[in-house]
């Protein structure tokens, strides 16, 4: 008996990967005492990218058995046999220099990146039978500067300081989408806020409901309040920040050894649902002040309480309208509150990292028969010196990749300490 195998029309992709790179290390041509090293380099490469497995046939999803009988379900989002692999095409030129014997040295590259035919899951009308459909969804370029500056500004027999800063900043760019498709919407949440890339700007836009503006003044409507626009389609933040950078500072005094880590970010945005839904229910501070007229604030209005917002009026004079403040329904919480009252500068400036040493002396790991004996005591994000926002480490997040921007739920930032003995034999 012949049997008739039909078999899926799925398109074949292969990809490469290929890089081509030079350098001069110009030093070598240089003779000069306050030049110890100098390196121009270049580089030029692609790589190639495949999905997570079975992303290309759509499979039944089985349920459990009910009353007996088994079950299975369509899947909420279509698969793709005709996906691509995404391609990354990377370019790179460097500078890399040592002087005055060592003690200051830098490193700063500049790069460009290109993310071709990225695999992403597109939002798609529920009259198709799924929410969401895997295609290859546009090409998304990110450029900046790298710089790595190490520096030792004091050295003698006993003690050396060394420092090291890293900076950088990187600009991410949506070049295209697909044919037709100007926004993708990465992630939706409470509020109608969404996380999207959108051709021309950075990737990864915030989009929400903002203030109505008069004169560039906040406007408030008769009721006291402000008034919002009619879509959540505004952009009202982007997740990317402008530049960060590390300082480590690490000092050394005969066998003892000091080393601490500042980290800085600056620029980012995040929205807090928790400050969303916290303002209403009235769990933080700044809904529990005294008043213009010296009263609590959450007093009703008969009894003096309440909140002359700032702000114009639709016709551009100063508020003077009061508005109550002892319910859910006051100005800032979830029931009146704009989005973008709720989107926050994710900068900081974070003690990251400090490390104590000692390494035991010599007579002592020779009796011991060690060649080194060291004990450290480590303390990890120990102190946030600076953040923008409230109530929150404005690191704390509900996911990492395309989920940024975004706090539910935030958990109080956690200091973790260390203590580390390393035996050399």
């Amino acid at each position: 008996m012949r049997k008739n195998h039909k078999q899926a029309n799925v398109q074949r992709f292969f990809y490469n990967y290929w890089s081509v790179t030079g350098s001069l290390i110009f030093s070598n041509l240089i003779e000069a005492d306050w030049l110890n090293f100098g390196k121009l380099r270049a580089n030029y490469g692609t790589v190639g990218n495949g999905t997570t497995p079975y992303q290309v046939f759509n499979t039944f999803g089985i349920n459990p058995p009910f009353g007996g009988s088994g079950s299975a379900s369509n899947p909420t989002n279509k698969q793709n046999p005709n996906l691509k692999p995404e391609e990354q095409v990377n370019w790179e030129v460097g500078l890399e220099m040592k002087l005055l014997k060592n003690r200051l040295g830098f490193d700063v590259t500049y790069y460009n990146t290109e993310n071709r035919d990225q695999i992403t899951q597109v939002p798609v009308t529920r009259s198709t039978g799924y929410a969401r459909v895997l295609l290859n969804a546009g090409t998304i370029e990110n450029k900046g500067i790298e710089l790595q500056l190490n520096a030792t500004p004091l050295k003698s027999e006993d003690f050396q300081w060394d420092l090291n800063i890293n900076w950088d900043k990187n600009k991410s760019k949506v070049l295209s989408l697909l044919d037709g498709i100007e926004s993708l919407e990465l992630a939706d949440f409470q509020t109608g806020l969404t996380i999207n890339a959108v051709v021309g700007e950075p990737y990864g836009t915030i989009r929400g409901r903002d203030f109505v503006y008069t004169n560039g003044q906040k406007t408030i409507g008769t009721n006291g309040r402000y008034l919002r626009t009619a879509t959540s389609n505004n952009n009202i933040g982007d997740i990317n920040p402008d530049w960060k950078a590390g300082i480590r500072n690490s000092f050394t005094y005969k066998n003892f050894n000091l080393s601490f880590l500042v980290d800085v970010k600056k620029g980012g945005d995040v929205f807090s649902l928790d400050t969303w839904y916290g303002y209403a229910t009235g769990v933080y501070a700044n809904t529990a002040f005294t008043n213009d007229l010296g009263n609590p604030v959450r007093n009703t209005l008969a009894n003096g309480g309440g909140v002359i917002l700032d702000g114009v009026n639709e016709a551009g004079a100063a508020n003077t309208v009061r508005v109550a403040a002892n319910t859910y329904r006051n100005p800032w919480g979830y029931k009146n509150a704009v989005s973008k009252e709720h989107t926050y500068d994710a900068s900081y400036v974070k003690l990251r990292e400090v490390s104590f040493g000692y390494n035991f002396p010599k007579q002592l790991t020779d009796k011991l028969k060690l060649s080194a004996l060291s004990l450290t005591a480590t303390g990890k994000n120990l102190w946030i010196i600076h953040k923008n926002t409230p109530y929150a480490d404005p690191e704390a997040g509900l996911s990492s990749g395309n989920i940024q921007g975004y706090q539910s739920g935030a958990y109080p930032a956690i200091k973790e300490f260390g203590l580390n003995l390393n035996l050399q034999f």
